[in-house]
């Protein structure tokens, strides 16, 4: 007599059970959805990479202009200060906050230079595991499609590129307004001196220039978006501010991300968890157990 329990036992088929469930895995991306998928996100890559050239281009032109300015200034003035011209005049609120923020807008050129960090393209490690992947040497449970793959790290590094472009155009925004800003406060200065005006005219007009200014400054930063398109919601794809890479709240945000500790290469790449990956772990382990209490 049979005994239906070894049957139906599963240690009674081991092939089994090391057979692999192809009903579980998923199926792959389609090539023509791939092949135009890749096409969209390199064109999104390749012009992320032109706006940030763009906005490095600019802020080294505008470091180049502002040192040449303050070379002529500080060459003038040397060879004024040698005749008989009275320059305390023209030493008055306007022109000291105006030569300030001149050298403040020179400062952010530079950082806005040295903040480009682009991410992007295949390295050696990734290479390696492509090929091992299409070898049949890699084993792996988390081995993916190569075509599926690369369009994840595509989206990555956009979103990456989009936040690094935030933080470039943010600081090259405050830095032209300083610029601007700067010379409507040396202009006024030189009028005021050349008017001669009494020191309470001249703090009530410096008082009133700069309430103008920030007001102005405010507008032209906030100038950066026409609100959302609602015209196909459900069937289309948002998209990404290409020029800003975001609105000005996720530009601060960035920047003091970028501005706090640095983070480790396996971090960067996904492979250490950082401090607040860690303590949602914790509190899933902690609700885990009081559940099962």
């Amino acid at each position: 007599m049979t005994d239906r329990g070894d049957a139906t036992d599963p240690q009674s088929s081991p092939a089994d059970v090391d057979a692999p469930d192809a009903a579980a895995r998923e199926p792959a991306v389609d090539p023509a959805i791939a092949a135009a998928t890749r096409e969209e996100l390199r064109t999104t890559f390749d012009y992320q990479v032109e706006r940030l050239r763009e906005i490095d281009n600019k802020a080294i032109e505008i470091l180049k202009a502002n040192l040449l300015l303050i070379g002529i200034v500080v060459t003038g003035g040397s060879i004024v200060v040698q005749t008989t011209v009275d320059l305390a005049v023209f030493l008055n609120p306007f022109t000291v906050v105006g030569g300030l923020l001149l050298l403040a807008s020179t400062g952010l050129a530079a950082v806005t230079y040295t903040a480009s960090d682009l991410r992007g393209g295949l390295d050696l490690k990734a290479v390696d595991a492509v090929i091992a992947s299409e070898k049949g040497e890699s084993s792996s449970p988390d081995d993916v499609e190569f075509d599926e793959r690369l369009l994840r790290s595509y989206a990555e590094w956009i979103d990456y590129n989009a936040r690094v472009t935030a933080v470039n155009d943010l600081l090259a925004t405050v830095t032209v307004l300083l610029i601007f800003v700067a010379f409507v406060y040396v202009i006024a200065g030189v009028v005021v001196g050349a008017a001669a005006l009494s020191p309470a005219e001249s703090w009530t007009s410096f008082a009133v220039l700069t309430l103008l200014s920030a007001a102005f400054t405010w507008v032209s930063a906030h100038m950066d978006h026409l609100g959302a398109e609602t015209t196909h919601p459900a069937a289309s794809f948002a998209g990404i501010p290409l020029s800003k890479g975001g609105d000005r709240r996720q530009a601060w945000s960035s920047l003091r991300a970028m501005l706090g500790r640095a983070p480790t290469e396996e971090e960067e790449l996904g492979v250490e968890p950082t401090e607040i990956d860690l303590e949602e772990a914790e509190a899933e382990v902690d609700g885990t157990e009081s559940s099962e209490r």
